[in-house]
């Protein structure tokens, strides 16, 4: 457009001075018409010909950890770039070393390669790219801009909060928590035999026994010692007051990561529902490059994340796995606030797919009335259920009396070293 308008001044000019019978303005006017008309095809034919590839060192890190980037650009047309800038866009908070842009001069066929490293501060789901190219023509008469079509995301992993002692208070420092309503039987673990009453299953005949003593008899089962948990994490936006809202967030994350590690450090099942919405469903990897004349609209035209569309609970099913804890732990790299389910829905919506030999853990920034009356209509169904509430001081003894009238204990988290203070046998009272 801008173009455009240069043209039809000229185009007017040169048509003024054809009335007024000017040879000297003319001929400046074919000269200029024609260095824009070489202008413009030089600097659209040196971008046309180049292809970017990025190579990240790594793609899931811990906090404070550095990854590596490589980005090369390469010429394949059959003539040469005079001039080239290069950029490659990253997270402006994350310190970098190393050049992430570079001026140079390409052959037809060479490359140029910027190699850099970025230390990851917080948690996320980071995106890196896509590649801003800049060239023009040898008159300076215009710069013209492209975007790469490449996009590469990092995941950075929440904090753990690693449990390396416990108080002596507890009851049991370390391993299994033991189920204090056993309403379910380990079937590999055979307590005792009894003769057969009318009803009992097939399976629970004990054959030996009943062809030594010409009896039926069936197998009587110990009740099931070890629960886990299944962690419910509350990300709902509108959950969270404005106050602190972030910082609450990310304690709410770290508390999830690191009970979950504890538990797989206990030898006990784990697994993870929560309303948020996951990062990576909202990325966009391959983007369609733009060429603009300003290197604003550039930036501008870079797309950025999708518009979250799921409604269905973010999942890990709950099960016993020395992998666990860090699937769990990849996933909360990834999630944002959700708007879709709040906690009482949420754990009502998924109350069939819970397994009911592990307890119940939300993670949530507050308690209401319906959370708690839900909470209450889990533990009558026979889940154990421990809650954890994530920094709301104001209201902590509110929440506690809502939760003692139906016996449901609550752990108030205010810093993340409350953490580390955190025992197996704290969960699933």
């Amino acid at each position: 457009m801008k173009n455009i308008h240069w043209f039809i001044a000229a185009t007017a000019i040169l048509a003024l001075s054809f009335l007024v019978k000017s040879p000297y303005v003319a001929f400046s006017l074919y000269a200029f018409l024609l260095l824009a008309i070489i202008a413009n095809l030089s600097s659209r034919a040196w971008l046309s010909g180049l292809e970017c590839e990025r190579k990240i060192g790594a793609t899931i890190l811990q906090q404070g950890d550095e990854v590596c980037v490589e980005v090369t650009v390469r010429n394949t047309r059959g003539w040469p770039i005079p001039w080239i800038f290069v950029e490659d866009f990253a997270p402006a908070d994350f310190p970098r070393t190393g050049l992430n842009a570079q001026l140079t001069m390409l052959m037809p066929g060479r490359s140029v390669t910027l190699n850099y490293a970025l230390r990851c501060p917080r948690r996320g789901y980071h995106r890196i790219g896509p590649l801003l190219m800049e060239s023009g023509d040898l008159f300076g008469l215009q710069r013209r801009f492209k975007t790469g079509e490449q996009q590469d995301y990092i995941s950075v992993l929440p904090t753990i909060a690693y449990i390396g002692t416990f108080h002596l208070s507890t009851r049991r420092p370390q391993g299994p928590v033991r189920l204090s309503n056993r309403i379910y039987e380990d079937p590999s673990r055979i307590s005792n035999i009894r003769e057969y009453a009318p009803g009992d299953p097939l399976s629970r005949i004990h054959w030996k026994a009943s062809a030594r003593t010409g009896s039926l008899f069936v197998k009587q089962y110990q009740p099931s010692s070890v629960i886990g948990g299944t962690l419910i994490l509350d990300l709902h936006d509108d959950s969270y007051v404005p106050e602190k809202k972030e910082e609450r967030m990310e304690l709410a994350i770290t508390t999830a990561a690191s009970i979950a590690y504890l538990l797989q450090m206990s030898g006990e099942q784990a697994g993870m529902i929560t309303n948020a919405a996951d990062a990576a469903e909202m990325a966009q990897y391959d983007v369609p490059s733009k060429e603009t004349l300003v290197r604003f609209d550039a930036e501008e035209s870079v797309p950025g994340e999708r518009e979250a569309t799921r409604l269905s609970p973010l999942c890990v099913p709950t099960r016993r796995s020395s992998a666990q804890a860090v699937q769990i732990a990849e996933n909360l790299a990834r999630v944002l606030p959700g708007h879709s389910l709040d906690a009482s829905q949420l754990i009502l919506n998924e109350f069939r797919r819970l397994p009911r030999d592990a307890a119940l853990l939300p993670i949530v920034p507050q308690i209401s009335e319906a959370l708690a009356l839900t909470l209450a209509e889990m533990k009558h169904s026979g889940f154990a259920v421990t809650v954890f509430l994530i920094n709301d001081p104001a209201h902590y003894d509110e929440a506690a009396a809502l939760l003692a009238a139906h016996a449901i204990h609550v752990i108030h988290i205010e810093h993340e070293r409350q953490l580390h203070e955190i025992s197996p046998a704290r969960i699933g009272q």
